[in-house]
This record gives structure tokens, sequence and C-alpha cells, in this order.
């Protein structure tokens, strides 16, 4: 039986390796690590996990007993259930945002307000606050040119500003709904949604400081 922790890490290659090396879209590798994933998962891990999840013996036995393909939608429909009509309401939210010109604009009137001299602080709110409804790699996308125009003037901070830009989406992504990480936490550990979106604001100012 292998051990969870090393099926989780080749997991996480495998949707590295696919994303970086082979460019596919990020579902699809999401999907390939979880076939990988659960190929490598042996019965007996998926009765404990039932288990534990409450499931009684012959509901366990008989999840054990599902073919892969079953499991995998079975696990997808659940979260989907979950989480997707929140995550898909912020999608829309965020590419409304990107196509109005309202994400660049909120950036723009960040830079005026802290000023050039406080661009990294700019940025840094900037991504934090987008990186909310907005897919980090978007925001990302979004931010490198302002970030270009900006370090025109001041080539040796172009590093600075890049990595408070990464930085603030990181941040936003870890701990703040609805992005889909922190959704699924919450739900999970049964904690408020809106507990959840204060505190995860409060813990990444305090920690952004």
């Amino acid at each position: 039986m292998m051990d969870p922790i090393l099926i989780i890490l080749i997991g996480t290659a495998v949707v590295l390796f696919c994303i970086i090396v082979l460019k596919l879209h990020a579902v699809i590798s999401l999907l390939l690590a979880a076939l990988v994933s659960g190929l490598l998962t042996s019965p007996e891990l998926i009765m404990n996990y039932a288990t534990h999840s409450g499931m009684s013996a012959p509901e366990a036995q008989s999840l054990a007993g599902l073919a892969l393909g079953k499991r995998l939608a079975m696990a997808f429909g659940n979260t989907c259930g979950k989480i997707g009509i929140l995550i898909a309401l912020a999608s829309i939210i965020g590419t409304s945002l990107m196509r109005s010109g309202g994400a660049e604009r909120i950036v723009r009137s960040l830079l005026g307000l802290f000023g050039k001299k406080n661009a990294s602080l700019a940025f840094l709110t900037g991504s934090f606050t987008l990186a909310i409804p907005v897919f980090f790699d978007t925001v990302f996308y979004l931010m490198i040119p302002l970030v270009k125009s900006i370090a025109v003037r001041n080539p040796k901070k172009f590093s600075l500003y890049l990595m408070v830009v990464i930085a603030g989406g990181v941040m936003a992504h870890s701990l703040v709904p609805p992005t889909p990480g922190p959704l699924f936490v919450a739900e999970e550990m049964g904690i408020d949604l809106g507990v959840m979106m204060i505190f995860g604001l409060i813990a990444e100012i305090w920690r952004s400081r």
C-alpha cells in the first residue's frame, strides 16, 4: 500500500509537468493527475478514507469496488455540487472586470493613490484585490504590461514589482474565497463562508505587513 503523501506528491508532479512541459490546459492536467492518483490508490486506502468520513462498512466496500472512472466522476460531481456555482459566478465577475477594463482601472487608481514611489505597494494591493474574483494566471497576465510600463523608468525595481504581483495573487488564492482552494477548505471543514472571507482577509493583510 503506497503512502498517501507520496501519491499526493506524484499527482502534484503530474500537474506541474503537464502544465509547464506539455503546455496542457489546467483542467486537462488536473484530470490526468486525478487518473494517476486514482490508479495509485489502493482499495485499502479508499476504505480507510470512507470509514473515517463516516461511511458504513458496506458503503466503504462499495466505494472501493467502483471503477476508477466512476469514482472520478462521483468526486467531480460532489465537488461541483458544493462549490461549482460560486466558482462559476466568481469567474463571471472576473471576466466582466477584465473585458470592461475595470481591473486595469483598479490597478491604475491604486498607483495614483499610492504614488510612483510606492508602486510596489500599489501592485501588491491590486494583485491581492483582483485575485479574489479572478484566477491567478489571469491577474498575472493582466498586470505584467503595467509592471513593464512602470519599470521603464526604474528597471532595477522590475523584479520587485513582479514579485509583489505574484505575492498578492498567491495570498488571495491561499485564504480568501471565492477562489477554489479556500472555498473547498471552508466547505470541507464546515467553516461559514463569510467568516472564512473575513478572517482570510485579516490574515493576509497581517501577513503582507
